[in-house]
């Protein structure tokens, strides 16, 4: 008796075994997957981690001014991306996926910023945010952007804070405003041999993170003393009389100007009125031919910081500056490839090298981790981008150009410097 029981148990042992063999087949079936194999759990992680991405197309996203005083800014920006982007289709994508941009006009204004930005990310579910514009908006949904994790690439901002501390998806390419400012001082003292130096700047996050580091510098490099006078304007100034008065009553020979197109242009429209001629020393931010619009006559011989490889001159039959001239005029025949056409152009080409790098694994994680193998980067037209696990800061190295005006159809910078890094 004993024998028959151990037997009856046996059989339905088997059976219990067979049952549970055959549920978990199924379900096995129903999803598609062999959990044993490293091959199934890459899938499974793929599909839980890479929103915005099928076997054909990687969806991206980007918030910028489209409308408003800023839109000529963020219009050719969004431009230069969607001419790159388009090109990159054209050849049939990076491993055979198509890139989707979708944009949302934010206006430049903070919260609209933020609200667009969530959209993006939880309706649209794009695979990353690329060339978004602006810092104000940029730092209003930054904490948003951290906490969910989603890689952004290339803000249309100087600020530090991007980088600063260090945040493991944030890949800023534009060289910061701290660094400009160090380069910008040494500059006046090494190159200008500077006098007596004026610091008009905007009152706000860019002009204020931009003065103290050219304090910082001349304090660095022992000249703190040729610093006589510091002037801030606001973005809604119209009147510039104050700011270039007092520059004027300072003796200023070297006026750094820190701040946007606009008031810029309006300051040394103004110091021409008056027939102070002192040599201006300005941003990278104005660093675009939009300034000899404004300005005109008034912007001759003012040198201007860059970051970005130079378009104009005597690199425009170099193969990837012929490249981006043909490409914008190929999508955009009625407009005059710009600075702003080159951000746009460098934020999409960072992104896409990433693309190509990260292969098949396009997980949050497998593409911030082949960001990651940048190493003096120079394909495109950043200069020496470099990434690792523990420091995505940008840009280090500047390079300086004169205005040359010569009438309303002539106008120019010409490149005086190789690029510089900060001491």
């Amino acid at each position: 008796m004993g024998k028959k029981f151990i037997k009856k148990l046996f059989v339905i042992a088997f059976a219990l075994i067979f049952t549970l063999g055959i549920i978990l087949t199924g379900c096995g079936n129903k999803n598609n997957e062999q959990p044993s194999t490293p091959a199934s759990q890459k899938e499974q992680t793929k599909k839980e981690l890479a929103q915005g991405v099928t076997d054909t197309t990687v969806k991206v996203g980007t918030t910028l001014a489209l409308t408003g005083p800023v839109a000529v800014i963020g219009t050719p920006m969004l431009h230069g991306m969607q001419a790159y982007f388009n090109y990159i289709n054209d050849q049939g994508g990076v491993n055979g996926r198509k890139i989707e941009l979708i944009y949302k006009d934010d206006q430049f204004n903070p919260a609209v910023t933020v609200q667009k930005t969530q959209e993006l990310v939880e309706q649209d579910k794009v695979f990353a945010l690329v060339g978004t514009l602006g810092t104000p908006g940029l730092l209003a949904s930054m904490d948003y952007i951290v906490q969910k994790g989603i890689p952004d690439v290339y803000q249309g901002s100087g600020s530090s804070k991007f980088a600063i501390p260090f945040k493991k998806n944030y890949f800023p390419v534009q060289p910061n405003y701290t660094t400009e400012g160090h380069v910008l001082a040494q500059y006046a003292v090494d190159n200008l041999n500077a006098k007596n130096i004026v610091i008009i700047y905007q009152n706000d996050e860019q002009g204020t993170e931009g003065l103290n580091a050219i304090k910082e510098q001349l304090e660095k490099l022992g000249k703190s003393d040729l610093l006589k006078a510091v002037v801030p304007f606001n973005t809604t100034d119209v009147d510039f009389s104050t700011p270039v008065l007092k520059a004027k009553e300072a003796n200023g020979d070297v006026v750094i100007l820190l701040g946007t197109a606009k008031p810029l242009a309006g300051i040394a429209v103004k110091a021409k009125e008056i027939g102070y001629k002192p040599q201006f020393l300005a941003s990278y931010v104005v660093s675009d031919l939009t300034m000899f619009k404004l300005a005109k006559d008034a912007w001759n011989g003012a040198i201007v910081a860059g970051w970005a490889y130079p378009i104009y001159g005597k690199t425009e039959n170099e193969p990837k500056v012929k490249l981006f001239l043909d490409t914008i005029k190929k999508y955009f025949p009625n407009e005059t490839p710009s600075g702003y056409h080159v951000a746009g152009w460098i934020a999409a080409q960072t992104f896409v090298e990433g693309l190509k790098r990260a292969g098949d694994n396009l997980t949050w994680d497998g593409f911030i981790k082949a960001m990651e193998t940048f190493k003096d980067w120079n394909d495109g037209l950043a200069y020496k981008l470099t990434y690792t696990e523990t420091d995505h800061s940008p840009q280090r190295a500047m390079y300086f150009m004169k205005a040359i005006y010569k009438n309303e159809n002539e106008y120019t910078y010409e490149i005086i410097t190789d690029y510089i890094e900060p001491k």
